[in-house]
């Protein structure tokens, strides 16, 4: 986009991710979509070499400067047989930091058209960089960082509303520092019109393509590649929320990045066995889910999530088994064994449990990746993220809104461990039900803390390491018990049977210690 007088040119676009899929299997099942089949498709090779300063100018102001070079890809009609190199066209790229929730991106973006490829200064000085101090140095010190190259398929889908969007399938690599890794997206950008001609294009891209909600911009990606943390899990990250935010303004920003936590992990899982990566998904599902229960009086009903339940499922599965295998058995198999010279039956009983939890992994992992293939699981994920975009920019709500509401939970937090008794059969479904509401005592303080003012923020941060602390303990001894049932059944040998019985026992003991401290 170009620059209008008086007007910052913005960029807005869906970015998606398509988990396991190879590039010529999207291209084909989107040309048969039925939005674009009869649609004329252009391609394009794009080159798009990034910049920045020694010392991260750009970067620390979340902006991204590129020039990108433009032919027509290998075999293109128009393209002479044995040309010695194809024409290229180039331009300059500034995109500044920017806003919105989930998979929906809104940036300043301003390009200029180049001879040649090279940085030209006069086109920035009509950026918003210009306003820096120290702009004429930095610019000086400019200089190519990492580059992405792929080629580019593009649709564009004209509606009956005046809306333009451009539908467009990026395959190729990122390369930085040395380093390569693939990229394969779909972007959908507004062209004319209402973002909300990009929500029904999405849902309806949806219904035949596993689409991922993305929010990593492919700078984001090369420098993360560069870094050496391009495979990395994705955490939480620290919300930037206003002193007093109506609930509106905390869903949007909250339950966003969680959705982005769980959808950034989904991707990262679908290419790697990173057990950390599972946890992350599921860290961002238990966000979402308590958060929408926190907020839930003042906002829409969401879309139902019956879709995701098999995906869910399956992360929990994934997770328990990794957590035995690297976390239970780790710790306690040497409790178990005692003395390997004494007992090498009961040394190969918890290397026969470790391989049979590493069976078990990589089984569950075959069946979400296939999951994360389809789309009629996938769809329920874009349903959330075009729920976000459409939330009222406000509602009206009391100021005390959201601290009354978490001290309801932490009463009844609480409650729940004052009564439970270890002498009672239910004491295990008590410390299970004060687990899961410590759960959303923590998410909930960690989202509200930015929004109080200091001592009701430092009472939620004291909330939240209680919480932390309740959720850490209780968990311990739940993982054995799932640990003993992962290695019980009916196939199970006599001493794979004494190992979950030795789990078992030493978690019953420390859940009732638990309760009696």
């Amino acid at each position: 986009m170009s620059a209008s007088e008086g007007i910052v040119p913005q960029e807005i676009e869906l970015k998606f991710a398509l988990a396991g899929w190879r590039a010529e299997q999207a291209l084909q099942r989107l040309s048969q979509h039925p939005l674009l089949r009869r649609r004329k498709r252009q391609q394009q090779r794009l080159i798009n070499r990034y910049y920045d300063t020694p010392d991260g100018w750009l970067r620390q102001q979340r902006c991204a400067l590129r020039i990108r070079a433009i032919e027509p890809p290998p075999g293109a009609a128009g393209v002479p047989s044995g040309a010695a190199r194809p024409v290229r066209t180039y331009e300059q790229t500034l995109k500044t930091a920017g806003s919105g929730h989930g998979a929906l991106s809104v940036r300043g973006e301003w390009t200029a058209p180049l001879r040649r490829p090279a940085l030209d200064e006069a086109a920035l000085r009509s950026t918003p960089l210009a306003q820096d101090p120290a702009f004429d140095t930095q610019v000086r010190a400019l200089q190519p960082v990492h580059e992405t190259r792929c080629v580019r398929t593009t649709w564009v889908v004209r509606s009956r509303d005046g809306s333009v969007v451009e539908v467009a399938l990026d395959a190729g690599d990122i390369r930085a520092a040395g380093r390569r890794a693939p990229l394969l997206e779909l972007e959908l950008e507004l062209l004319r019109g209402d973002a909300d001609a990009l929500i029904a294009m999405a849902e309806a891209l949806a219904q035949h393509l596993p689409l991922l909600p993305a929010r990593i911009s492919k700078a984001e990606q090369a420098q993360r590649l560069a870094d050496g943390t391009h495979d990395a899990p994705i955490t939480a990250r620290a919300l930037d929320l206003p002193r007093a935010a109506d609930p509106a303004c905390v869903a949007r920003a909250a339950l966003g990045d969680a959705l982005g936590q769980l959808c950034d992990n989904l991707a990262l899982a679908a290419r790697s066995d990173a057990p950390e990566a599972i946890h992350q998904a599921r860290v961002g599902w238990r966000r979402w889910r308590s958060l929408l229960r926190l907020l839930r009086p003042w906002l829409p009903p969401p879309p139902a999530m019956q879709a995701l339940r098999p995906l869910l499922d399956t992360l929990g599965t994934v997770r328990d088994l990794d957590v035995a295998r690297t976390e239970t058995l780790a710790e306690w198999g040497p409790l178990y064994v005692e003395d390997e010279s004494a007992h090498p039956e009961r040394v190969r009983a918890v290397e026969r449990a470790q391989q049979q939890l590493a069976r078990g992994a990589h089984q569950a992992r075959r069946a979400l990746r296939a999951q994360l293939g389809d789309p009629a699981i996938t769809a329920a994920l874009v349903a959330c993220a075009a729920w976000l975009q459409q939330l009222p920019a406000q509602v009206d709500a009391d100021p005390d809104w959201g601290i009354e509401r978490l001290a309801r939970w932490h009463a009844r937090l609480q409650r729940h461990l004052r009564t439970a008794d270890p002498a009672q059969p239910g004491a295990a479904e008590a410390l299970h039900e004060a687990r899961l509401l410590a759960k959303r005592l923590r998410y909930g303080s960690e989202a509200l803390s930015p929004t109080l003012p200091g001592r009701a923020a430092r009472r939620l941060q004291r909330w939240q390491r209680d919480a932390r602390g309740w959720q850490t303990r209780i968990g311990r001894w739940r993982d054995l018990l799932r640990a003993a049932q992962l290695l019980e059944g009916p196939r199970a040998a006599p001493p794979s049977r004494a190992l979950a019985a030795f789990l078992r026992g030493a978690a019953v003991a420390g859940q009732r210690a638990e309760i009696a401290a």
